[in-house]
């Protein structure tokens, strides 16, 4: 099996992407939303039209995990527009099937190789209650440095801020 390559993604997979998000957020999240929840959120946060722009958006990081042709895995990243010098991760997800395999790693240093000079730091937000990401970036060596409490689906969950110094 071919190893994977890290690159930027391309609008025509905007499908391809959506459908590692899809199988990654209910792996994820179904046991803190369940399923219906986590489609529904799904649905109104992963639009192709999205992320076909943010294929072509210069000012977005956005790169997929591809190997033999097919996604396994998406991170997409921007200008934070409430920390000057930051970017935020909005999506870092691998398919499920491909957990393990050090996807996850390479797409963040993936992002981490091709943000804007003047950006010094990555911002993100996890579900506290989302075992896999929060062991993922505390093990990756990013830092809590606020929680908080927002609703999704109708209930209330605490959430992680985590920041990466990049330089």
């Amino acid at each position: 099996m071919a190893d994977a390559t890290v690159r930027p993604a391309r609008a025509e997979e905007a499908a391809a992407v959506r459908a590692v998000g899809r199988a990654a957020w209910h792996a994820a999240y179904d046991p803190i939303h369940g399923p219906e929840t986590v489609e529904e959120l799904f649905d109104s946060w992963w639009t192709v039209e999205d992320l076909r722009e943010g294929a072509e958006d210069p000012e977005r990081v956005l790169l997929v995990a591809a190997r033999d042709g097919d996604v396994l895995g998406v991170a997409d990243a921007g200008p934070d527009p409430e920390h000057e010098g930051a970017f935020v991760v909005a999506r870092l997800y691998v398919h499920p099937d491909a957990w393990g395999e050090g996807l996850g790693t390479r797409l963040v240093d993936g992002l981490r190789e091709r943000l804007p000079g003047d950006v010094g730091r990555l911002r993100l937000v996890v579900l506290a209650e989302n075992d896999v990401g929060v062991s993922f970036y505390e093990s990756y060596g990013f830092e809590r440095v606020a929680e908080r409490v927002e609703e999704h689906g109708g209930e209330t969950h605490e959430e992680y801020v985590y920041e990466l110094s990049v330089r």
